[in-house]
């Protein structure tokens, strides 16, 4: 009787919205890596079903959440949700699908962001004004024949980078179909990734606007000593209807070894192609440092001069050029800080440069159904993040905070934020900057507690608190929330920004 009025209070006071412990550091010994969790891979996880084979095993596993919260602008709201994860695993095949159906309220702030983008992060495409419908999911087939070669068809999302963000790519996005191929030999790692998104801009609802696109990425890392990751990475996109004629895939950029650049002038092309890299180094046991540079566009006259106008800054060189558009992390973590067992820290600073990712046609931005597929903020910012997590046995303790300025466009301008709009409707070529438009600070943070309950099917209860402080102009917005959750932490839907 006890434990059925346990089990009863906590699923009607809990579940919320903040950020999952697992998901924390993602997956720390890949740099590119899968934006899910398999249930049958952690044992803390039980099944609700357990079929074994002589030669293969299939798992199934309820997914839920239940959600309550308090918010300082609009009293309390509540959010359910149910689903189920199957996965099939061999010897040289697995396969799993994933499926989660949500309804309910969110945090004020998190709604107008919902409703802004009628899409919500993580998720399809959202149905409902104050209550709101999402679905998430997540599905994948994959064959490794040998010890080199690794090819996975799948619906999902993937991740390159040892931060909190990624500047190259993200799980910020709605799913998509993709193609991963990988390959494994010596200290290499080759990873190929096709896949399809769509441009949903402003028409999101309706099918007939929405308008088609591809991406093909090559991420290509060297191991050096165990302790130096060293990654190159490129993608590009391309629309599917050129406007004359129907292009769709295009097989010249099938060839998994070429750079894209000189394949896009041999045809013709003007698609937006974008380069990077990945930098990893643990410079001490436990404690290592990462960093990320992205280039959209550059010219290297144009970037001598901004350079020149750093080192002089009573001159007036002609600098900032729009064209200019990079990105570049710096980051800090521990995975046992202060010698303490458990406990994880992470410092990070992002900024990009204005009209990154952007293109002169909106299709061809970096982005999928009205997000970014890299850093949440777009660009035009600069963002400072500090974390802390300590787990000891079933219970963990974490919190988050950071602090972000960008600017925004006022309506009938473009400074360089929207990764969605035409660059051809810049404001100006030269003087560009971090910042430009109306500037906006914002301040976020987030701590909680939170245990793993084994009858629960491995559900993770958590107790915390939101604050998000937000100043345009003379104006400050504050929301606030207190939350309880019980939740299947198997999909990151990120809102901390």
């Amino acid at each position: 009787m006890k434990l059925k009025f346990l089990l009863l209070f906590q699923l009607i006071s809990c579940l919320a919205v903040g950020q999952s412990s697992y998901f924390f550091e993602l997956d720390t010994k890949n740099t590119f890596k899968d934006s899910r969790l398999l249930l049958s891979e952690d044992s803390s996880y039980t099944e609700l079903l357990d079929l074994k084979g002589k030669t293969h095993t299939t798992t199934l596993h309820p997914l839920y959440e239940l959600t309550y919260g308090l918010d300082n602008k609009e009293d309390g709201f509540f959010r359910w949700g149910v689903g189920g994860q199957i996965n099939f695993r061999s010897k040289k095949v697995n396969a799993g699908l994933s499926y989660l159906f949500s309804r309910g309220e969110y945090m004020s702030y998190r709604t107008e962001m919902i409703r802004d983008r009628a899409v919500l992060p993580a998720a399809w495409n959202r149905t409902g004004v104050n209550t709101i419908d999402a679905q998430y999911a997540d599905a994948f087939l994959n064959y490794q024949p040998n010890k080199i070669f690794n090819f996975e068809l799948g619906y999902g999302r993937k991740f390159i980078g040892s931060g909190h963000r990624s500047l190259l790519l993200s799980d910020l996005a709605s799913p998509y179909p993709y193609l991963r191929i990988q390959t494994n030999f010596w200290k290499l790692k080759y990873t190929n990734l096709f896949s399809r998104q769509m441009n949903t801009y402003g028409v999101v609802g309706d099918n007939d606007f929405y308008k088609e696109k591809f991406t093909a990425t090559h991420f290509l890392e060297l191991e050096f000593f165990k302790k130096l990751k060293v990654g190159l990475f490129e993608t590009v996109v391309w629309q599917s209807d050129e406007g004359t004629y129907k292009r769709g895939f295009d097989p010249n950029y099938l060839n998994p070894v070429i750079f894209y650049r000189p394949v896009e002038f041999s045809i013709g092309s003007s698609d937006n192609v974008i380069i990077g890299a990945n930098i990893d180094y643990e410079f001490v046991p436990n404690y290592s440092f990462y960093a990320q540079l992205l280039i959209d566009e550059f010219l290297i006259d144009e970037i001598r001069a901004d350079f020149n106008q750093w080192r002089n800054e009573d001159q007036d060189i002609r600098s900032g050029w729009w064209g200019n558009k990079y990105g570049v992390q710096l980051g800090l973590q521990s995975r046992k800080f202060a010698g303490v067992e458990g406990l994880m820290i992470r410092l990070e600073h992002n900024r990009v440069r204005p009209y990154t990712y952007a293109h002169s046609s909106p299709t061809q931005a970096y982005s999928h159904n009205s997000l970014p597929l890299a850093h949440p903020l777009g660009a035009n910012f600069e963002e400072t993040i500090l974390q802390l997590r300590y787990a000891r046995k079933k219970v963990t303790y974490a919190a988050q905070y950071n602090q972000s300025r960008r600017g925004v466009s006022l309506l009938g301008t473009n400074f360089g934020e929207e990764i969605e709009r035409s660059n051809t409707s810049r404001i100006k070529e030269y003087e560009n900057f971090i910042g430009q438009g109306v500037p906006v600070f914002t301040r976020y943070f987030d701590a909680s507690i939170s245990r793993r309950f084994k009858f629960l099917w491995g559900a993770e209860w958590s107790l915390g608190y939101v604050w998000r402080e937000e100043r345009l102009n003379s104006s400050v917005d504050v929301n606030t929330m207190i939350y309880a959750s019980i939740k299947t932490n198997v999909f990151r839907s990120a809102f901390d920004y």
